[in-house]
């Protein structure tokens, strides 16, 4: 791993501050070593040095909300494993072709695949996975219709089909199973869901109980529970049980964002995907109302959440076959929180909810080199962030992993 001097920057450095304009950032032993003003710091001998004028420096992107694994583009039309793991290995790589390099599962995505990135098997971001979302009979993860029992099973190392579960040691023994088969965190469906068949978007699903058996065995073994939560009424059920990250929140009312606040979780609003669902000519009829719904409530339940104070992170929700474009996430929130803002929560705050606040996130000395350069200056364009042209270059703990210049 040769020493890598980044020269003549704008530098975004994640951690809110103002952008820093003609900056270097030099690289050694996979790690940010030194910060300064162009021309300040020599290169050491060896290194490559990189004229990033005209460029921003950031740190790498990361998404809190994934589904790499739930590659079904809505025809329903069986497919081979072969055909499902190109697809599954085609969107890591996307996804490191835009300047992700760290990316938290939402559920669906087997360790396995996680596992073939840490040993360079595949290019793509460090994965947290999640392996099989737990769900209860009828609620947003059981995905089987009304008039069938079937549901098909999980193949560990391959695919990670949902766990049905009923009582709170059906969900313990889930949550166990889960860690035990490399997932770094447990993901619950707590709430009705836009693309299920059989639950109303405002349905309660689990019981505290239930919930709580799950965020009891995350703790035991160092970690936490994330849950699908689009109500307050969900997200309330959800702050009793001691969940740690609520996602999509799209309908939020101001003292259950209070109660966030209070409980130190953090919210994960999925803004994109409602658009891009609303555009698609495959949702089903009964998911239609459902999104409409939520589309309608997403971004003034944004708004709450930045007036109650609450920590914000950013998930794109992508899912099925070449999931490109996920800054588009980023870009939506910027309409509501500014693009500062916006980018903050796709760095310091997700690496702060994935608890690696010390090793990722931001552009500082001691961190892990995990960097993207940019054409332009996304604070001015934010769009920039969206097309994997304007991202030239993207190092991931000191590796170039993608060098278009």
């Amino acid at each position: 791993m040769s020493a890598l001097l980044f020269n003549n920057a704008t530098l975004i450095d994640g951690t809110g501050a103002d952008a820093r304009a003609a900056a270097s950032v030099l690289v050694e032993d996979g790690r940010i070593s030194r910060i300064g003003d162009a021309g300040a710091i020599a290169a050491p001998d060896g290194a490559r040095v990189i004229d990033c004028a005209e460029r921003t420096l950031m740190p790498g992107l990361t998404d809190a909300h994934v589904h790499f694994g739930l590659t079904d583009d809505g025809s329903r039309t069986p497919e081979s494993h072969v055909s499902y793991v190109l697809k599954v290995v085609e969107n890591i790589r996307i996804a490191l072709d835009e300047g992700f390099t760290t990316v938290r599962d939402a559920g669906g995505l087997d360790p396995a695949y996680a596992l073939a990135v840490e040993q360079g098997q595949i290019a793509g971001p460090r994965i947290l996975p999640s392996g099989s979302f737990i769900s209860q009979t009828g609620g947003h993860g059981d995905q089987r219709f009304r008039f069938t029992d079937d549901a098909p099973p999980s193949i560990p190392g391959l695919v990670a089909h949902s766990e049905i579960c009923d009582s709170p040691d059906e969900v313990r023994r889930a949550a166990r199973k889960q860690i035990r088969r490399g997932a770094t965190q447990v993901k619950l469906m707590a709430s009705g869901g836009v693309m299920s068949p059989n639950d109303p978007l405002e349905s309660l699903q689990f019981s505290v109980e239930e919930m709580a058996a799950a965020v009891a065995e995350a703790r035991s073994f160092g970690t936490y529970v994330m849950a699908h939560t689009h109500t307050s009424g969900a997200m309330n059920r959800a702050l009793d049980a001691g969940v740690r990250s609520l996602e999509h929140a799209s309908i939020l009312d101001q003292a259950t964002a209070r109660r966030i606040v209070e409980r130190d979780a953090y919210i994960v609003p999925t803004l994109v995907i409602f658009e891009i669902l609303a555009r698609s000519d495959r949702i089903p009829d009964y998911s239609r109302a459902k999104l409409e719904l939520v589309r309608s409530e997403a971004a003034a339940s944004v708004q709450t959440a930045m007036s109650a104070g609450v920590t914000i992170a950013s998930g794109s929700d992508l899912l099925g076959p070449a999931q490109r474009r996920r800054a588009s996430e980023i870009a939506e929130k910027a309409k509501h929180m500014g693009a500062m803002a916006a980018i903050v929560s796709s760095t310091k705050t997700n690496a702060a909810l994935f608890r690696m606040e010390d090793r990722i996130g931001t552009v500082e000395e001691g961190q892990d080199a995990d960097l993207t350069l940019v054409d332009g200056n996304p604070l001015d364009d934010i769009g920039a962030l969206i097309d994997a042209r304007n991202t030239p270059l993207v190092g991931k703990g000191g590796d170039v992993v993608k060098d278009a210049l």
